[in-house]
């Protein structure tokens, strides 16, 4: 199978555990959404919301780059760790994204810390992997796709990497109540 090939099935799997994860969670514990904001509220709420948006976005430019523009083959030869690495960081990031609404849930319904550890692990997870990522993507040569592309995949990732980093795994657990 193509490293394109690999890549999408990662990536439709993925995106549907980690939608699919967050729909099954606000459906049937629709009582703790508010809990999941963990204590952050007025404009700061604001901030995060809108900016789920531009890294939602930035990882989706990614991902059109990888898929049409042949950018997860070029990469993934050109990596620094080896092949299929587009693939595998992308299966780490969007695994661990999937963890983190339902254990956080589990700890909201049981109180128990062992959940709690597995969701802010989760979301280290997810930043570091995101950042590997990105750091894979900005440092590879990638032949045949045009400076305009690279560009905006790694601007993409960076944006999303901020917010999975800083936003996710420092201020937001940092806030939890």
């Amino acid at each position: 199978m193509s490293s394109k090939n690999i890549f999408m099935a990662v990536n439709t799997c993925g995106g549907i555990l980690v939608l699919g994860g967050y729909a099954l969670g606000l459906t049937y514990y629709p009582e703790y959404s508010e809990a999941l904001w963990g204590g952050v509220e007025g404009t700061l709420r604001n901030i995060f919301t809108i900016s789920m948006l531009p890294a939602a976005g930035g990882y989706l430019t990614f991902c059109y780059v990888s898929v049409f523009k042949n950018g997860a083959e070029a990469i993934n030869k050109n990596s620094i760790i080896g092949p299929h690495s587009v693939s595998i960081l992308s299966a780490m990031f969007l695994a661990s994204a999937a963890v983190w609404m339902p254990t956080l849930i589990a700890y909201i319904h049981t109180d128990q810390n062992y959940w709690w550890a597995l969701s802010v692990t989760s979301l280290w997870v997810t930043a570091l992997s995101i950042l590997a990522l990105t750091i894979v993507t900005s440092i590879a040569s990638i032949p045949g796709i045009s400076r305009a592309s690279k560009y905006a995949s790694v601007v993409g990732l960076v944006y999303i990497t901020f917010h999975c980093l800083v936003i996710d795994a420092i201020v937001w657990v940092s806030m939890f109540q």
